[in-house]
């Protein structure tokens, strides 16, 4: 059975929704970090999101531009995800999970790109 936490995120607060149904978790398998979801997918009608990043249950986050879903090693420079260098310059090869959703994945961050008729709270 797949299990996501979905991190849902709006102008002023974020919200959390875990998912275990089959039938809301396999349409986010094999969608990519920077893709529009439709809301009625995963129970909200009339919304849109667009998927922003997202980590495995090891805690290692998906960073864009990463081909596939498997985990890699890349070289993250002072824009990567995942590392805050301490000074101006310094890169380092850290572990990052690919753009893809898979079933590894945990937790998936979303933004809310458009609204539906009904405030996100009574959906909750």
């Amino acid at each position: 059975m797949v299990r996501f936490q979905l991190n849902l995120a709006d102008a002023k607060q974020s919200y959390k929704k875990e998912i275990d149904e089959d039938s809301m978790t396999r349409p986010l398998i094999g969608m990519s970090v920077g893709d529009e979801l439709e809301g009625s997918t995963i129970g909200f009608e009339g919304y849109k999101f667009k998927i922003t990043g997202g980590s495995d249950h090891s805690g290692f986050p998906m960073a864009p531009g990463v081909d596939g879903a498997m985990p890699k090693r890349i070289l993250i420079g002072h824009r990567g995800v995942g590392y805050k260098p301490q000074r101006k310059g310094r890169r380092r090869r850290k572990r990052v999970r690919g753009s893809l959703i898979s079933e590894d994945i945990y937790q998936i961050n979303l933004k809310i790109t458009e609204r539906g008729s009904s405030p996100i709270e009574e959906l909750l």
